[in-house]
């Protein structure tokens, strides 16, 4: 290796603005290697050719890109790579450093080719440039930006220039690829995550480090644990680094609240816990009294739609319990029926049970989307984020409710069959976004006229619903394929003029809280509910119409009241059915 050190020519120049990772590793400088043998047997493949001998190394950051980099440093520096590539010099060049370092854009350029012409007359060299895709449309600096890719193409030709650009999904889609003189002489080389029984032996490697800075120990169902529960819910970073994150998170954790020197399998779902707003790990009895509960407190808000309340409540329980599993969401539903019979209000009120709050529902108007030419806005156009996927990717942990989907182009519903049966889409910048820990509800009123028709003729619940699935087939605006993906398909019943009462009694309780919190005593009446009940009552739009009555003639008058100075703390109010006048006792 010293003689064909010697007979290669000089880098003065490539020295001034580079790192020498070959000497980095004789030096023990660089962490080992771990992982991806397909891909680092890809790359060297590449770069032993005569021709397109230039590789795009692809992957999300923490994917293992740089640990294939050091790899192929290591196997060339002891010459166990390809005869094309042993002994070679690896060199990362910092672009960034030669731009600052120039006058004017004309000398920056002048230094990148010198750079480049030295590379091809030492002939040992191979370069490496990170985050290539900043430096190909328009590499930017303190002189403003230069467009580098003109040089560039000048020597991914040469057989003795060989180049390792490093770059994302994203830099790929938006900036790579619409430079066509580049691509033209590099190759793709996909660096793919890593699976979880690769990553714990990669944590078992850096266990004896940490223990030994952490004065820690790291049994094996720790390890275990802590790739099981980053795979899971862990979404915008690949393996394996959100496991050494998760596992570093978790020592931290151990130091400051571990009564012991073990780090023990509960810290993890304990920090996962914290970091997700979700419960994991032993079910603790109050959250097993709620569990196994569920349904009496959907009751509490959601009225005469038991099928729903059942189904919605055996999925929360599933999801909670992790014998679900699988790649799908955590439950999906099909809530078919009128308007106004609650399918929204089940919605939020599953929304607040699980993920703690009604804002954590992601709601798309399915009506938006009627055109093919409506995808892109859904799931992003090529290098360009979507109105969906971009909001699952930032709050991963969601309920999706997808209203009125029967109005969404065919080709939309295409869409959605792959997230429920895959759990995950594909958006315009080519990131995979996880659908795992969502739920999925779609709903749609198609077809409410067969429903009122066969209440009317007094045909039994089941039959009602089968009769409904068939005129929604017949009529092609579900597929049957479509319809089973879902984990149940629910149908809401009308509301009666007795569940309107219901319903105005719980509008009222809410008031009644509210007003409580300002020492004033609200009083309910029979008469109110039912005038309310009478005001509000709509075969066809259901109870959609009561918050408007009760905000119009209960809310509206008391606001009045309170700000007039008329209604005060220590107060007693009723309002009156007939009029909605105040009837005020101090």
């Amino acid at each position: 290796s010293l003689a064909k050190e010697w007979a290669a020519g000089f880098t003065v120049t490539l020295d001034l603005f580079s790192t020498d990772l070959t000497e980095m590793m004789k030096k023990k400088e660089i962490e080992k290697p771990v992982g991806h043998k397909e891909a680092l047997e890809h790359l060297e493949r590449v770069l032993a050719r005569t021709k397109i001998n230039n590789a795009l190394l692809i992957g999300e950051p923490g994917s293992g890109r740089r640990s294939i980099i050091n790899a192929l440093v290591q196997r060339a520096l002891y010459g166990q790579s390809l005869p094309e590539i042993n002994y070679k010099r690896i060199v990362e060049l910092d672009v960034v450093s030669i731009l600052a370092a120039a006058e004017s854009a004309e000398e920056a350029t002048n230094v990148l080719d010198r750079i480049f012409s030295e590379a091809v007359s030492a002939g040992n060299v191979i370069l490496v440039i990170d985050e290539f895709y900043n430096f190909v449309t328009q590499a930017k600096g303190s002189l403003g930006a230069i467009d580098i890719s003109g040089i560039l193409s000048r020597y991914l030709s040469l057989a003795d220039f060989r180049l390792i650009g490093i770059t994302s999904y994203y830099g790929l889609h938006l900036f790579i690829e619409k430079s066509p003189a580049i691509l033209e002489y590099m190759e793709k080389v996909e660096v793919k995550e890593i699976s979880e029984s690769e990553t714990i032996l990669i944590l078992q490697n850096f266990t004896a480090f940490l223990e030994r800075k952490y004065k820690k120990i790291i049994p094996y169902p720790t390890i275990r644990d802590i790739v099981r529960y980053s795979g899971r819910y862990v979404k915008d970073v690949p393996f394996p680094k959100k496991a050494i994150d998760l596992l570093d998170e978790v020592l931290v954790y151990t130091s400051r609240h571990g009564k012991s020197s073990l780090v023990l399998p509960e810290y993890v779902s304990k920090v996962i816990s914290e970091k997700t707003d979700i419960p994991l790990g032993e079910v603790e009895i109050k959250e097993k009294e709620l569990l196994l509960n569920l349904e009496n407190l959907f009751h509490q808000r959601i009225i005469n739609q038991e099928e729903a309340v059942q189904e919605v409540s055996s999925a929360l329980r599933r999801a909670r319990a992790e014998i679900s599993g699988g790649e799908r969401p955590m439950g999906s539903f099909l809530f078919l029926g009128p308007t106004g019979v609650g399918k929204t209000e089940t919605s939020k009120a599953l929304a607040e049970i699980y993920f703690g709050s009604e804002s954590r529902m992601i709601r798309i108007d399915m009506s938006e989307f009627q055109r093919t030419e409506d995808i892109p806005r859904l799931i992003g156009s090529p290098g360009g984020e979507g109105l969906l996927t971009t909001q699952v990717r930032e709050n991963p942990f969601s309920l999706i409710l997808l209203d009125e989907i029967e109005k969404s182009h065919p080709n939309i519903l295409g869409l959605f069959l792959q997230v429920l049966d895959e759990g995950h889409l594909t958006d315009g910048l080519g990131r995979k976004i996880d659908f795992k820990n969502t739920i999925i509800i779609a709903t749609s009123n198609a077809g409410y006229q067969v429903i009122l028709e066969a209440i009317k003729e007094k045909k039994e619940w089941e039959k009602v619903k089968g009769k409904l699935l068939d005129y929604l087939f017949k009529t092609a605006v579900f597929r049957p394929e479509f319809i089973n993906r879902f984990d149940a398909v629910v149908l809401f019943k009308p509301l009666s003029k007795e569940n309107l009462l219901d319903i105005a009694g719980l509008l009222l309780e809410k008031i009644k809280k509210s007003l409580a919190q300002k020492d004033i005593d609200f009083i309910i009446t029979p008469a109110l509910k039912e005038k309310i009940s009478e005001i509000a009552y709509d075969p066809t739009f259901g109870a959609r119409h009561m918050r408007r009555v009760i905000q119009d003639k209960v809310e509206n008058v008391l606001a009045r009241a309170i700000l007039s100075g008329e209604l005060k703390r220590g107060n007693r109010v009723e309002v009156k059915a007939e009029g909605f006048k105040l009837k005020i006792n101090s």
